[in-house]
């Protein structure tokens, strides 16, 4: 089951903060990672449903914690035939720390939003069911000076 497959990345966020020049982040050093979605044909608006009812409202309680410091959404203006998306989510966690406090968090956090547990998971496996690729980038800021 992929629901929740993206706290995968949780591991290789952590393993992200020494950077390309092999210098070491600060473990404060904020996380920023860009989640890309490419969807069944004709299943973006049933996608985009089920993620603002069943994870965002998840991602929201991660915010109010502090864990999760900003979550943005974008669909493409413009056609692009590579590399081909259909929503990318990007999220600055507060450091790499967070990310593995969100992944203990999340069953007490889904519990307390969602009494009928059967119904969330059954619709988040639907929500995959449609995705038909799935990628995540850390991504590591370089300093121009």
């Amino acid at each position: 089951m992929r629901t929740h497959a993206w706290w995968g990345i949780a591991v290789v966020a952590l393993s992200a903060l020494t950077g390309a020049s092999g210098a070491a982040q600060t473990v404060s050093t904020p996380v920023m990672i860009e989640y890309y979605y490419k969807l069944a044909p004709g299943a973006s608006k049933e996608w985009l449903a089920l993620y603002k009812k069943n994870h965002n409202p998840i991602l929201q309680q991660h915010m109010k914690s502090g864990l999760l410091l900003s979550e943005k959404l974008y669909e493409r203006r413009y056609h692009a035939v590579a590399p081909a998306w259909d929503y990318k989510i990007v999220m600055v966690w507060r450091d790499g720390a967070a990310l593995e406090e969100a992944r203990r968090r999340e069953p007490q956090v889904i519990r307390s939003l969602y009494p009928n547990q059967e119904d969330h998971d059954r619709q988040e496996r639907r929500r995959w069911e449609i995705t038909v690729e799935h990628w995540d980038d850390v991504l590591n800021e370089i300093p121009l000076d």
